[in-house]
């Protein structure tokens, strides 16, 4: 089980990396950031290994996006993928989650557990992602 944090999923089109005399290097990438995960290297951790994983704090946004769709489309042993929106999700980032529904899926036993933000759980119980979603201004 992979859990992955919200934060681990900010991306920006300049990469930070220490060097070796502790300052930071600066590196542009020669294409733009949406196609930061197709332009990689398919490594065999996500096509042969991973099985689980657990995305908290999803908001929706372009870059959490297709990062999932690329864990969806390409890993090809995965058997669940839970997301966990944020509460401060917008209905539009909600509306795009549940787009992650019908994409085509490299395992085909990978099930998608989209799940409302915390409070929203906390308060209401055990509702659906739909019925969240209903909520969403």
């Amino acid at each position: 089980d992979t859990t992955l944090d919200q934060s681990l999923c900010k991306f920006s089109g300049i990469l930070h990396s220490k060097s070796e005399e502790n300052a930071t290097r600066t590196c542009s990438l020669p294409y733009p950031e949406s196609m930061l995960w197709d332009k990689r290297e398919l490594c065999d951790c996500i096509t042969r290994t991973l099985t689980e994983v657990t995305v908290k704090g999803f908001k929706g946004k372009e870059r959490e996006m297709e990062f999932v769709r690329h864990l969806i489309t390409n890993a090809t042993v995965m058997e669940r993928i839970n997301i966990w929106c944020s509460d401060r999700c917008s209905r539009q980032g909600a509306e795009a989650a549940y787009g992650l529904l019908s994409l085509p899926r490299s395992s085909i036993h990978v099930s998608i557990v989209l799940k409302p933000g915390p409070e929203f759980q906390l308060a209401v119980g055990n509702a659906s992602f739909q019925t969240w979603l209903l909520t969403l201004n």
